[in-house]
């Protein structure tokens, strides 16, 4: 009997279209992805949209209310954990929040970073599989007004940031016009809520992993406030961060021995480009294409192996595995020379990218 499990983490969710019976047209390369993910005993993915036929839109810029069967469809598809705590799940609201909760659990996926009261949307997961007991949290630190939890409002597990813009006169008056320089910090109150909350699990599981949603959007660079909470993190207990947000597959860190992928890039990336506005064709533009499914062995001491496997999201806004030796080559070594600057070492094979712990 094996002593380990396979997890696989496949990346940001922005689903508009469903993936199976009536509407659906699917190709072989996302039959074969599909096949692909569904090999993990645990398939993790981060949701985008709602599944809902109620609610109001908010502020939100960029939302999309999806009907509720798309949902259900990601549980066919191999997904059977999803993290909601994202800068979208509450985008039309609690009622659609809550019926995207229901909508994913009716197709078989654990939602976790979300619920009706805080107790429920810090709950973690928990689930023994070839004997290593795992336990999975999530946390967003992009935090629209009214989308944080609260006792008398369901919405997600929030990790506020706060902003201070750094004066330098004399720098002003010697280059004026230059850009300005943010510091970033995760907020001390909300950071004690997450680290208390590993801790907590730590003691119940032999393995932690811990989803946030964090940094920018669009690019690679890291938010200054990102590596000073994945140090707390790990500190913590964390054996794994599965960092999402960024729409391009960015860094993988080493803290500590422990594993931090700041972020996977998209696996469904189903923008609505025809009735988009200017601005948000401008943000379109920036949503790489690329993106990598990440497969991790996992025993009772922690991370063992990471794979990366590099992916394609179609015209269609859906994944296929890379065939194009050229492209996976690029994906790769993109990955590779932005986890470079934290000296993290990768063994390439095939059209992967190995990670040996």
């Amino acid at each position: 009997m094996s002593d380990t499990f396979l997890f696989t983490a496949a990346g940001d969710v922005v689903i508009r279209h469903p993936l199976f019976g009536e509407g659906a047209v699917n190709s072989s390369g996302l039959t074969e992805l599909m096949d692909f993910m569904r090999r993990g005993d645990l398939v993790w993915g981060a949701c985008e949209v709602q599944f809902s036929t109620r609610g109001f839109r908010t502020d939100s810029e960029i939302a999309y209310l999806v009907p509720p069967r798309v949902g259900q469809d990601l549980g066919k598809a191999g997904f059977n954990v999803m993290t909601v705590a994202t800068n979208h799940t509450w985008d039309f609201g609690p009622d659609a929040f809550l019926d995207t909760l229901d909508n994913l659990s009716a197709g078989g996926v654990t939602t976790i970073g979300g619920g009706r009261t805080p107790q429920e949307a810090w709950a973690p997961m928990i689930r023994e599989i070839n004997g290593v007991r795992v336990g999975i949290l999530a946390a967003s630190c992009l935090v629209p007004p009214y989308y944080a939890v609260r006792e008398d409002r369901p919405g997600i597990a929030a990790v506020r940031v706060r902003q201070e813009i750094a004066l330098d006169p004399l720098g002003m008056m010697m280059e004026p016009g230059a850009p300005l320089k943010v510091n970033s910090f995760a907020a001390p109150e909300d950071v004690s809520v997450l680290t208390d909350a590993v801790r907590k699990l730590k003691a119940q599981v032999d393995v932690v992993i811990v989803s946030v949603h964090w940094g920018y959007g669009r690019g690679t660079p890291l938010a200054a406030y990102q590596r000073p909470l994945a140090q707390q993190i790990v500190e913590a207990g964390a054996d794994m961060i599965l960092g999402n947000h960024a729409h391009s597959p960015t860094a993988i860190e080493l803290i500590d021995g422990k594993p931090v992928i700041y972020s996977l890039g998209n696996n469904i990336a189903q923008q609505d480009r025809i009735n988009a506005t200017p601005r948000q064709l401008e943000i379109f533009e920036d949503i790489d294409p690329w993106s990598v499914i990440a497969e991790f062995e996992i025993g009772r001491q922690g991370i063992r192996r990471i794979t990366l496997v590099p992916t394609e999201c179609q015209a269609d806004g859906l994944p296929v595995i890379s065939t194009d030796t050229g492209v996976a080559q690029v994906i790769l070594d993109r990955i590779v020379e932005l986890s470079s600057r934290y000296g993290t070492e990768f063994r390439i094979e095939e059209n992967r990218a190995h990670i040996d712990l």
